[in-house]
């Protein structure tokens, strides 16, 4: 391959070249580049010289060791001339949507290729999930029943007829958590679909049951005021969290992993977050809330906790110490359903059930836009990976996408193809990935303001999507 070098007649005095290459120590192309460049435009630069873009859509920007972020700038990671950057092309993202007519179906994403289909169920499904390697496929459906399957044939491999209340796949492949209506979670053989272990250490109802990013760890939180963590070999109860208030235990509403999986963030009924390490001491709780937490999330760096309330506000607290760095309300005080960081982090998105969605500076907690008119709450509002548009989905069955600057609606997609019944980014962060109630599911480009890949074969709603 022959590299291709950018060329600018109005290049920056302040600029200086990088060499991309890839995996192979090949170099793909080289790039003028400005200290301020964020990786956004750097992927821009790199891929409107890239003659191989289409053909490998999905890819990862290195610095040495490190994988490119979106809170990246050339200068932050001390880029400068005869600097090197790696580009591995991954292999092609696939979809995979869950639909009223009985079938999941996976999709080639950048070409809409129908690859296998999941059947052979009596009734709506409702959601998948996936083993990390993508070889193996969980359903869940409207009647609460399960069934594993070979994702790359098709072929259901057992079922379960339930009553379940819920189900994952862990990421190895090798076990199905499972929890049935009184709340006992259990642990079947993703192989076969036998019980391995019932896990019966909580009392009351558990709201949360997850897997470890590995496969091997089990978090469980219940209203009883505990969160627990299971060795999924012995099916042993490892570490305990929970702390006492005026003699009484406070409800947990959920639990999760960090994202290095090193912590556990747990949310309780009167509004306050507990952070604790796997070890099961507490390193702090982020309190001031008056209702409890609609969402707790903490930043993709561990170094923020991010809340949503019922009683309206969002707020932002610090990882290490607890302390509250911001809030972000609006004059309404309309609970919210939920609030996200932008990709950069410099901005936070609230989801209201006043049917707004709110953008907010997240270090001086100021609004800065409003994106209205929706005539339900608002579920999920999230921005595009520049930051320039807003994407909201509501329980009204819409879609809205807005100029994040000046809160101009710019499109309405429930207007010309009916009921929206999912609605995110596609990877990269530029398009639209959009399912319907008729069943359509379709990719949106916003730049040529038209529908740009199509995803055929459902005959009914599609309930779920999800990117694997």
């Amino acid at each position: 391959m022959t590299s291709t070098r950018s060329r600018s007649r109005s290049r920056s005095p302040a600029a200086f070249e990088v060499e991309v290459k890839l995996l192979s120590g090949e170099t793909l192309v080289t790039i003028d580049v400005n200290a301020a460049d964020s990786l956004v435009q750097l992927r821009e630069k790199i891929d409107a010289l890239d003659p191989e873009r289409d053909a490998f859509p999905h890819s990862v920007l290195m610095f040495g060791d490190r994988e490119l972020d979106f809170c990246d700038t050339a200068g932050h990671l001390g880029l400068c001339q005869g600097s090197v950057l790696t580009l591995l092309r991954l292999p092609p993202r696939k979809l995979c949507t869950a639909s009223e007519d009985g079938t999941a179906r996976i999709f080639e994403l950048h070409t809409g290729k129908s690859l296998s289909i999941l059947g052979g169920h009596c009734s709506a499904v409702v959601s998948v999930s996936f083993s990390e390697d993508v070889t193996r496929a969980l359903t869940m459906t409207s009647a609460r029943s399960i069934a594993m399957y070979d994702s790359t044939t098709g072929v259901q491999l057992w079922r379960v007829l339930g009553p379940v209340q819920d189900a994952c796949l862990a990421a190895d492949g090798r076990r199905v958590l499972v929890m049935d209506s009184h709340s006992v979670v259990g642990l079947l053989d993703a192989q076969s679909g036998r019980l391995l272990t019932n896990l019966v250490h909580h009392a009351y109802f558990v709201c949360t049951a997850v897997f470890s990013p590995d496969g091997k760890a089990l978090l469980t939180s219940s209203v009883e005021g505990f969160a627990r963590l299971f060795d999924v070999e012995t099916g042993g109860c490892t570490v305990t969290f929970g702390r006492p208030t005026g003699g009484r235990r406070v409800g947990m509403s959920a639990a999760a992993f960090s994202p290095d999986a090193s912590k556990v963030l747990a949310s309780l009924y009167d509004g306050s977050a507990d952070l604790y390490a796997r070890t099961g001491e507490r390193i702090c709780t982020c309190a001031g809330h008056t209702a409890p937490l609609r969402s707790c999330i903490m930043s993709p760096d561990g170094k923020m906790i991010l809340t949503a309330s019922k009683d309206g506000a969002s707020k932002l607290f610090c990882a290490d110490t607890g302390a509250c760095r911001c809030t972000f309300q609006a004059a309404s005080d309309a609970a919210l359903c939920s609030a996200k960081f932008s990709p950069d982090l410099s901005k936070v998105l609230t989801a209201g059930q006043d049917g707004t969605a709110r953008l907010f500076d997240a270090r001086t907690g100021a609004c800065l836009q409003e994106f209205p008119d929706h005539a339900a709450p608002v579920l999920s509002a999230t921005l595009s990976i520049d930051g320039t548009l807003v994407l909201t989905s509501s329980s009204d069955l819409e879609a809205k996408l807005f100029d994040a600057k000046t809160g101009k609606c710019l499109r309405s997609f429930s207007e010309e193809n009916g009921f929206v019944t999912c609605a995110q980014w596609a990877p990269g962060g530029r398009q639209l990935l959009l399912a319907f109630f008729s069943g359509r599911v379709a990719v949106f480009d916003p730049l040529s303001n038209a529908f740009v890949q199509e995803f055929p074969g459902h005959r009914d709603c599609v309930h779920s999507m999800k990117l694997i």
